[in-house]
């Protein structure tokens, strides 16, 4: 059986796990870190420069070339690198060498449609997170890997749900810009709503678009309690989080790893991500529509039960998320997806 495995990975916690299934593990990255990893995982920086196409593609080659020539029987895994899987695939296919790409975005980038054509197959989330419509034979499905250990349960007391938690990326996607229709029609009721949005625009689209958002907020700021604040690290999330009641999120696209993250957190998730509501539910027991009343009624329900029912109901969605979506289920099935095809 081969027992070494070629990583192109920025995540050290995945490169940690894996190591642990193979003898050795040659990792190639454009980060560096000096985090320590397993004695049996060698490391090599592959130099990146942004806007540097043709430098990027020399670097990416001279790099793992040779590491591909002398591991032929061995297995590449790029994980979250599109880009760089669509330089080494052709040289893979080729070399008749099995690789294997993650992939998990809403919209599939004209890489992970080139590399379609050369890798053994592409493993990601969800249905929403990798639709190809070519060469979909070759797409498996894992769900979600986290680690919820790093997203601890809070048990929370309140019996009325009022203080709001958004957290993420701030572009046209999210639907920021309806929070504040959102929070206007829950406050018509005497009960006051809030919500703090945590986050930032990622380009000059998304800035634009936040610029609209926050104008359009100043509007109807009387009775749209909203108050935008800096990102916050990952590690900083669970502690924030234990201040709020609720988490809402409006991304239609895949299943948004923030709604697993705070289900693991015990927070009630408001949400028309059908991909979360398919598995989980909705709090309204109706079927999932992407409206404003569908949202309003979701608050409404979740209000509406008793404390009992409530926990009841939260921690059946966390054992949910544990079982489908916890890291240890993911590297345990990523690693059935590498070790496939091996032979004694």
């Amino acid at each position: 059986m081969s027992s070494e495995s070629i990583v192109f990975s920025h995540q050290r916690e995945v490169v940690r796990e894996l190591s642990q299934f193979f003898e050795t593990v040659e990792v190639f990255t454009t980060e560096v870190s000096s985090e320590p990893l397993p004695r049996n995982v060698e490391v090599s920086h592959v130099p990146w420069k942004a806007d540097s196409p043709l430098s990027n593609t020399v670097n990416i080659l001279r790099h793992l070339y040779p590491a591909l020539i002398r591991n032929r029987t061995s297995v590449l895994f790029s994980h979250m690198t599109d880009v760089h899987a669509a330089v080494l695939a052709p040289l893979t296919w080729l070399l008749k060498m099995r690789h294997i790409l993650w992939y998990a975005h809403a919209k599939n980038s004209k890489y992970l449609i080139w590399s379609s054509f050369f890798v053994s197959n592409i493993v990601s989330s969800t249905p929403g997170s990798c639709n190809l419509s070519i060469n979909k034979r070759k797409v498996l499905y894992i769900n979600q890997g986290i680690n919820y250990k790093n997203f601890p349960y809070h048990a929370r007391s309140s019996e009325r749900l009022r203080k709001i938690l958004y957290y993420g990326r701030l572009d046209p996607s999210k639907n920021i810009h309806i929070f504040s229709d959102i929070i206007f029609e829950l406050n018509r009721i005497p009960d006051t709503y809030s919500i703090d949005v945590y986050g930032r625009p990622t380009n000059l689209e998304s800035e634009k678009y936040f610029f609209g958002v926050v104008s359009s907020h100043n509007v109807k700021s009387q009775k749209a309690s909203i108050t935008f604040h800096a990102p916050i690290t990952r590690a900083l999330i669970p502690g924030i989080a234990k201040n709020y009641d609720m988490f809402l999120n409006l991304f239609s696209g895949s299943l948004d790893k923030t709604l697993i993250e705070t289900t693991f957190m015990g927070m009630p998730v408001i949400t028309w991500n059908r991909e979360y509501c398919f598995q989980f539910g909705t709090w309204s027991n109706s079927p999932v529509r992407e409206t404003l009343d569908f949202i309003i009624k979701e608050f409404q329900s979740i209000n509406s039960l008793k404390v009992t029912e409530l926990h009841k109901e939260i921690n059946r969605r966390l054992e949910l998320a544990i079982r489908n979506h916890s890291f240890d289920s993911w590297i345990n099935q990523l690693v059935g997806v590498l070790k496939k095809g091996e032979t004694e």
